[in-house]
């Protein structure tokens, strides 16, 4: 590891874990990020960034920035994230402590703070070692939407950007090679016609009885479709008074595939299904598109340099509260003692053997596997060379839950986003040391897009399912 970046640490760690403790203290929920941006960005500032804080679309308060030290050639951005996730505010202890409202079920609050003090002891290796080039660092809002990145590729915030690296919190740290899903959020608005349920049934025009129906035709539909597809949902309204016949209900949901073109395609089926329900139900329905994205372009000549610039950087030191932390964790999450080895369910040959806090750096397999879940850092790769890395965290605990939450505020947490932080500016620093690998890393894009349509991103949008039921009352 380059001494700057062992020295900046050293000196710095306690303010990157305090940052990541504030966010942690104020979770805000996607769109709503204004703490958390002005956070970072007084801390950037005090470490001689210059700042610039903006909304991003639809919000209207200031939740998205970019931050830049440097100039020239190769611009690279470092991808922070800081929304949290509704209904899972919870204290930073290993026992279930409630908090009303949102918590950080996902780790980004360390997300933030570590991508930041990956940025910043970047910047002291270019300042001491006379590096030319330019680093960015981006305060993402509304990951959990996919939406942000999205919207900030649409406002033209990487434009000028060469390269990309992000983190996200979980397990041993690695490469990241898993190829997760592509996602499309939509909603489906039915409308029927008031009535008494008791004495005027028969008036009525059911909005709620077509959105069950919906998720029933949805039900059926899992048997048909690929095994990488998944659909959940939610109701967004579903009536008010059990006496009053329902005329509007929503429901949610999230479809995802392997593949943009195969989300696609299941997307053209719920939407038939929903035109089923609306004439079973004698109603009226519109959907609107919410967010989406798509399938990442995995980065193999960055992966190399990151993994390369990982291996620089000594493994990650735990002490006996942080595993004493984890291990009461586990038990109050899981209801039973911690085994010494977790089952890494067939993903041994990826991860080796985990225990509840890892400390080992994976070796990567040098190709992409299949993983579920999805991020808008997806969409970023489809249009630049991005490379991310995983790791840190309790293992054993359930994704989006309030064991994550406890986690992203523990000790343990914080000293995982100072070591993403130590391999971000590290990676950083060989890349501006080596810049031929950044052309070499868009001509690797540009051969995996060859021949594919074109980016096009998945914006909100309301699209209007033409169909008249029913009667006009």
């Amino acid at each position: 590891m380059d001494r700057e970046i062992q020295k900046w640490f050293l000196e710095n760690h306690e303010g990157v874990e305090a940052l990541s403790k504030r966010i942690f203290d104020h979770p805000e929920v996607s769109g709503e990020e204004e703490y958390a941006c002005s956070q970072i960005a007084s801390y950037l500032r005090e470490h001689e960034f210059e700042v610039e804080t903006y909304p991003v679309a639809p919000s209207k308060v200031n939740n998205g920035l970019t931050a830049k030290w440097g100039d020239g050639y190769p611009v690279i951005a470092v991808l922070g994230e800081y929304d949290a996730l509704p209904g899972l505010g919870q204290e930073g202890t290993a026992s279930r402590s409630p908090i009303e409202g949102p918590g950080h079920g996902c780790g980004h609050n360390l997300m933030g703070a570590g991508c930041a003090a990956g940025a910043i002891a970047a910047k002291q290796v270019m300042k001491e070692q006379k590096l030319s080039g330019t680093v960015k660092y981006y305060g993402c809002p509304a990951e959990e939407g996919l939406a942000g990145k999205v919207q900030m590729m649409k406002m033209g915030c990487f434009d000028d950007v060469d390269i990309c690296i992000a983190w996200h919190t979980g397990g041993p740290f690695r490469v990241c090679e898993h190829i997760c899903q592509s996602m499309i959020s939509v909603e489906f608005s039915f409308y029927g016609i008031t009535s008494h349920a008791a004495c005027a049934p028969q008036e009525g025009r059911s909005a709620l009885d077509a959105a069950q129906l919906m998720n029933m035709g949805v039900e059926f539909l899992r048997e048909h479709v690929d095994d990488a597809v998944r659909i959940h949902y939610v109701f967004g309204a579903a009536g008010e008074r059990p006496n009053v016949v329902p005329d509007y209900a929503v429901v949610k949901y999230y479809i995802r595939s392997d593949k943009k073109e195969s989300v696609d395609q299941v997307f053209g089926r719920v939407c038939d299904i929903a035109k089923g329900a609306a004439l079973m139900s004698g109603t009226k329905v519109s959907y609107k598109i919410i967010s989406g994205g798509y399938e990442p372009v995995l980065n193999f000549t960055l992966n190399d340099v990151l993994y390369e610039a990982m291996k620089k950087v000594p493994d990650i030191v735990y002490d006996e509260n942080d595993y004493q932390f984890a291990k009461e964790l586990y038990k109050n999450y899981n209801g039973k003692e911690a085994p010494d080895t977790l089952d890494m369910a067939g993903r041994e040959a990826i991860m080796g053997k985990c225990g509840l806090l890892p400390t080992h750096l994976c070796v990567p397999l040098g190709t992409g596997w299949a993983e579920s879940g999805s991020t808008d850092v997806n969409d970023v790769s489809q249009v630049i060379p991005t490379v991310q890395l995983f790791g840190g965290g309790v293992m054993g605990v359930g994704g989006h839950s309030w064991g994550v939450t406890a986690s992203s505020g523990s000790a343990a947490g914080r000293k995982a986003a100072v070591q993403a932080g130590k391999y971000i500016a590290q990676f950083c620093a060989d890349v501006l040391k080596n810049k031929e690998v950044v052309e070499k890393s868009k001509n690797e894009l540009r051969e995996v897009q060859k021949g594919k349509p074109p980016y096009s991103p998945i914006l909100a949008s309301d699209g209007e399912i033409q169909l008249k039921t029913g009667e006009d009352k």
